[in-house]
């Protein structure tokens, strides 16, 4: 039999148990190995979901070329019986004719032996595993997957570790709680059982020792502070007597908490416990649910879905994570399916006070509506515990709504928003096949197509898709969701995206105020209103929208470097570096990140810095903007040889925006009002330029009066 281990350094063995050094010499040929044996739901899988994985900038053909080609040296290596096919498109792995130490740690976990599976478990799941040229789904894959066996290794050693304890077996617990530590070294609470074990057992200096490693650990790797730490592992170092000691709460007068406000809430990514396949797909269902119902609560700050998934699978402290969010209160819990019933185990946490303000447990039947009930008795639970006032509406809301009563279109609308949220050309198209599917599993589910619109809108916006392909079709997305819910902010707020596309300012900056009435916390509703803002040219209005999306939605590089282009346009050009640099390092692989850093650089005049931040960025919606201003900076460096190069190539590309703002940068003010006044439609870039940026460059044109009829022009373009 072919033996393959993956939870220890690499190792495969052929039928005659020579080791197969040469097949693991190809990254990708252990990947799709191990793809074809782990992946979700198991079986057969097929080639065309294959191709875009593993060779995403290939063509059709060449990608199916190089599938067979790989197929070519399994077979080869490891036999023709090992894989099998089911007709031309669909191939697998025969797992009588292979051993895989994680399908083996998988049947040991359920069959409830946890040492044999710890035992297996050597380290995590194809570990260092690279694989040049994969897509980053692929990527996002396989550190899935060693999530999950890491999470079964660690809640394996847990059990282990209570059941010794229960039996007074110390010795053998505390070896199981070293372990865990050691795999999930930022757990503090784990250390403090592991402390707790070596003090009943009489060893103190042990557990001192234990106790202070982790505090430095913690101290250098996350910059907290190493006294509070022991304070919360040990009671003093010289009271540890032998017996368990006990822990005590932190002190009160940490500064970096003392100000956050107690009404703004984190809800944290549930914790996915067991196997069940509905586990993850309603984790995440329930997570947006509650976030949608508390943010339409107006009294509230409720963080954003896009900051909080941040935190999902993490092993930061929950303090860490407030102050990263600016949270004054947190809600935590773990999720479980099994045998048609759904476990949910949650908390509320008062960060500043480090105390629980109430824990609770729902074991419910398995259904639509207990599921939907939870989230009402939930999210008034948290409202009433943080002493928010709800408007009569808000309070029928919150408990009564419900986005659907048929799970199945609830789950695939949860995967299209998971999708979405990648703002990848791959992930919108997936978005729009999940939302699609889900109106058509049910079509009275309002959200779902509200996400329909916003994937066709945003393909479009992005650059993706032709307006008159989406664009109509999103609309009337958005018609059948205002038809089921004419009070559904998220619709508003789509029409509201669907009118700025359109050039439609003041019917966008409507429905988006319209949208901000109905759901104060929604933040992307308030990053939409600033980006409309800035196309009408109302600078100070878009910096209050930015901060409000930004307060709601802390770590989303896209509401971030609305922020900082808000400050640049208001003046404020160092803010509007330090909050690009903050983009920048969310998402270092956006363009418009970038150009923002760019432009923050162009305006503090530090050109030389600005050239290699601009050089051969690709920013789709901006069109020629960062080459544009490539070339301004080589000017304000005298060489102009250099900007007259750039301005031919613009003016060869037939950009006659770009083309008169290099002219008018190099003196020829009169070309560049003649070029302008050419401009029959006016594209994002183009007005916000004429609106905010290059004022230096631009005051003599618009001191000239024929920009009054340029000016009419930009306007006219927005719809006004």
């Amino acid at each position: 039999m072919i033996e393959l281990k993956i939870l220890a350094p690499v190792e495969l063995r052929g039928t005659a148990g020579n080791l197969e050094h040469s097949f693991l010499a190809g990254p990708k040929r252990l990947a799709l190995l191990s793809y074809l044996i782990l992946n979700r739901p198991r079986g057969m899988q097929r080639r065309d979901r294959l191709l875009p994985l593993l060779w995403p900038q290939k063509g059709q053909k060449n990608a199916r070329n190089a599938l067979s080609n790989l197929l070519y040296h399994i077979r080869q290596t490891l036999g023709d019986e090992l894989l099998i096919t089911r007709g031309t498109e669909e191939l697998g792995i025969d797992r009588s004719k292979i051993y895989c130490d994680a399908l083996e740690f998988e049947t040991l976990i359920d069959q409830s032996d946890m040492q044999q599976a710890v035992k297996l478990y050597r380290s995590d799941l194809l570990e260092g595993l690279h694989v040049s040229g994969a897509s980053p789904e692929f990527d996002q894959w396989i550190e899935g997957e060693r999530e999950r066996f890491r999470k079964s290794y660690g809640s394996a050693l847990e059990e282990l570790a209570e059941k010794d304890e229960k039996r007074g077996n110390l010795k053998e617990a505390a070896r199981w709680w070293t372990l865990r530590s050691e795999a999930f070294p930022y757990d503090t609470p784990v250390v403090k059982r592991l402390i707790d074990i070596l003090s009943a057992m009489g060893n103190r200096a042990d557990a001192l020792r234990k106790a202070g490693n982790h505090a430095d650990f913690l101290q250098q790797e996350l910059d907290l502070n190493r006294r509070e730490i022991m304070d919360e592992l040990i009671q003093d170092p010289g009271e540890a007597s032998g017996k368990i000691i006990q822990p005590v709460a932190a002190p009160n007068n940490n500064d970096a908490l003392a100000d956050l406000d107690f009404k703004t809430i984190a809800i944290l990514p549930f914790e996915e416990l067991g196997k069940h396949e509905e586990t993850s797909n309603f984790a995440g269902g329930l997570h947006n649910d509650l976030l949608t119902r508390l943010s339409g609560i107006s009294s509230l700050n409720v963080i954003s879905r896009t900051s909080t998934l941040q935190y999902r699978n993490t092993s930061k402290p929950i303090s860490r994570i407030a102050r990263e969010l600016d949270a004054g209160t947190v809600v935590e819990g773990s999720i479980q399916f099994r045998s048609g019933r759904v476990r949910l185990n949650i908390q509320l946490i008062d960060v500043k006070k480090d105390r629980h303000i109430w824990a609770e447990t729902y074991d419910r039947e398995f259904t639509a509506k207990h599921f939907f009930d939870i989230q009402s008795e939930l999210a008034l639970k948290i409202s009433d515990s943080l002493k928010a006032n709800l408007t009569p509406d808000e309070r029928k809301r919150v408990s009564e709504w419900a986005p659907t009563d048929d799970l199945e279109a609830h789950r695939l609308y949860t995967y299209g928003r998971r999708q979405l949220d990648q703002r990848t050309d791959k992930g919108i198209k997936r978005a729009v096949e999940y939302f699609q599917s889900a109106v058509e599993q049910d079509p009275k589910h309002a959200l779902a197509w509200v996400g329909l619109a916003d994937a066709l809108t945003l393909q479009y916006d992005y650059g993706h898709a032709d307006k008159e392909k989406n664009l109509p079709h999103a609309e009337e997305a958005i018609k059948r969701a205002l038809d089921l819910d004419p009070i559904l902010a998220e619709a508003h707020a789509s029409m509201g995206l669907l009118h700025s596309n359109r050039h439609r300012g003041s019917a966008a900056i409507r429905e988006l105020i319209r949208a901000v009435e109905l759901q104060a916390g929604y933040a992307e509703a308030h990053n939409w209103l600033s980006w409309n803002y800035q196309l009408l040219g109302k600078p100070d209005k878009a910096l209050e929208s930015a901060k409000k999306a930004v307060n709601l939605n802390p770590l989303s590089p896209e509401a971030v470097s609305n922020l900082s282009v808000s400050y640049l346009y208001n003046g404020y050009p160092e803010k509007a570096l330090s909050e690009a640099l903050r983009a920048v390092e969310l998402q270092p692989d956006w363009g418009t990140s970038a150009f923002y850093h760019g432009l923050a650089l162009y305006e503090l005049n530090r050109y030389s810095e600005a050239i290699p931040v601009l050089q051969d960025l690709s920013t789709p919606w901006a069109g020629n903007g960062p080459f544009a201003t490539f070339a301004l900076c080589h000017i304000k460096n005298n060489e102009t040889y250099k900007a007259k190069q750039i301005m031919n190539e613009l003016k060869e590309k037939g950009d006659i925006f770009s083309t008169g703002l290099i002219c008018a940068a190099l003196g020829n003010s009169d070309r560049a009002l003649e070029l302008f006044q050419q401009i029959e439609h006016w594209d994002d870039w183009e007005t916000l330029s004429i609106h905010h940026l290059y004022t230096e460059i631009l005051k003599p044109i618009k001191k000239d009066p024929r920009f009054k009829e340029i000016r009419n022009s930009v306007y006219k373009s927005r719809g006004l």
